[in-house]
């Protein structure tokens, strides 16, 4: 997801620690998949793009970020 999470997470403004939270994993695993050391499931990810308000597509996607329309 080559860091997509941490910048969507940035840019909505959300914590890592409400983000782990409300997915319902730790702060560690959490903390894995922002800084691109593992990736979350299918259903985690679909979570994942749902409390971030972004779409599977812009989570996944390895194409420059800071052109997508917030």
């Amino acid at each position: 997801m080559e860091n997509n999470i941490a910048f969507w997470a940035q840019k909505r403004g959300l914590k890592y620690s409400f983000l782990s939270k409300e997915l319902g994993v730790s702060l560690q695993t959490f903390s894995r998949w922002a800084n691109n050391k593992t990736q979350p499931n299918i259903f985690e990810s679909y979570k994942l793009s749902r409390l971030l308000n972004v779409s599977m597509e812009q989570l996944i996607k390895e194409e420059d970020k800071r052109n997508h329309d917030l």
